[in-house]
């Protein structure tokens, strides 16, 4: 699947140029406060963490996306497919 058949526009930045994309510099900025000191025993227990963050992010709604979740824009996106 192609991303131009699914209308979705490809944008590259420039590399060491963060003020190009703020919103990936929000999620590396969350992404840290989130992993950003946490120790882990295993293998199973970082991808538990994983897990439970990825479904609270996903879950939680965003204003660039009209006020929706993740997983509700996702879910509107496979209905209308």
């Amino acid at each position: 699947m192609k991303l131009e058949e699914k209308g979705i526009e490809y944008v590259t930045t420039r590399p060491y140029s963060p003020w190009e994309n703020g919103k990936v510099e929000r999620s590396h900025r969350l992404d840290s406060k989130y992993y950003g000191d946490k120790k882990f025993k295993s293998k199973e227990e970082l991808l538990r963490s994983i897990k439970k963050y990825n479904t609270r992010y996903n879950n939680i709604s965003r204003k660039v996306l009209g006020f929706k979740s993740p997983n509700e824009v996702l879910k509107e996106y496979n209905e209308n497919q």
